[in-house]
Order: C-alpha cells, then structure tokens, then sequence
C-alpha cells in the first residue's frame, strides 16, 4: 500500500526549543516519542500504515534500529544519507501515486519536490495544530479525526489553506468526480452512486 502521509519529523518537533546550558540528554528522544504518541491517538489505524515519519540521523537512539514501527507507523532514522530531506526527497521520487500524497514539512526544499510530483505540502506546524484540534489535513481532504465524526469535507478550512500556512494554492480546487470516488475509496467509504 503507498504512502499516504509523509512527516518530516524534526520540523514538527522543531518548535520546542532545546535545553538551556546542561541539557537533559534524552530530551530529544522525549519529542520524538511525543510526536509519535500524538500520531498515534490522532489517526486511525489505517492512515497510521500509511504514515512515515523521517528523522535525520544524527541522534538516533541506541537502542531502536534505523527503521521500526511505532503503533502501526514507519519511523526512519536517515542513517545512510546525509540528512532527512535527502531520505524524503527519494520517498516523494518513488511515490507510485504522488497526488495522494501528503508531505508535511517546513522546509521549502521538501515542499517544492512534493508539489512537483503533484504532491501536497503543508508547513509542520499548522498541520499539527490542525491535528492536535481534531482535523486531519490529508492532500485537499479534511477529516475528522474523532471516532464518532469520522467524515470526510472537501474544501479548505475558513481559508486555512492561505496566508503562509505552505499549502500549496493549487490544491484548492473542486476534486473531479473520480478523484473524490479514489479518495473515499483510499478512506473506505464507498462511492456515491452515479
């Protein structure tokens, strides 16, 4: 099954500002954990094996391989290339279906290979915001992620696709009849009938 969701890890965890002076030599795996643990209540099963977090190798823990699962998520340490982005680049390259694609990331590097495959980017921290509020921004989709609310909306939110948040403009447009049958299909709902 292809990727649907593609996380540039340290971008998310980016935001928390490293120790003062004598820094707590496990608190970057902490963030790293915490992020996990966010993905992990916020999306259902079937988006989490879809989903993969890349981190950049320069700290990974010593007791965890350069590739495990965290509660049905693909975590990767970057280990053989010289950072993350390298590693991201090269998944969004090999994507058999990149417009289903989501790539989170604040880099402009990583956002600018994604829309030229016909990914989606988004900038880290408003998608994590969006997740932590209970909407899960996949590609043009915006989904509930509350377990009795689980729906799908096309569209935008109030124009959250706007004003610096990294959405790529040209993803805010009406999806075609088969792209909104292929996307409730990837969701498991069924199609409406014709």
């Amino acid at each position: 099954m292809a990727l649907l969701l593609l996380i540039d890890g340290y971008n998310v965890v980016a935001p928390v500002a490293a120790p003062g002076r004598s820094p707590d030599p496990n608190w970057l795996h902490r963030e790293r954990m915490r992020l996990l643990d966010r993905l992990a209540d916020h999306l259902d099963r079937k988006t989490r094996t879809r989903t993969c977090v890349v981190f950049d190798a320069a700290n990974p823990p010593p007791d965890r391989p350069a590739r495990f699962e965290h509660a049905s998520v693909d975590v990767r340490f970057a280990v053989d290339h010289a950072e993350a982005d390298d590693l991201i680049e090269e998944l969004i390259a090999a994507h058999s279906a990149p417009k289903r694609l989501t790539v989170v990331s604040s880099d402009r590097r990583i956002r600018d290979a994604a829309t030229r495959r016909g990914a989606t980017p988004w900038e880290a921290q408003p998608w994590l915001d969006e997740l932590l509020d209970g909407r899960l921004r996949l590609g043009t989709i915006v989904r509930s992620t509350s377990r009795d609310r689980d729906k799908e909306q096309t569209g935008g939110l109030g124009g959250a696709g706007q004003g610096g948040s990294g959405h790529d403009r040209k993803a805010d447009r009406d999806l075609t009849p088969d792209e909104l049958q292929d996307w409730m299909k990837t969701f498991g709902f069924d199609p409406p009938e014709r």
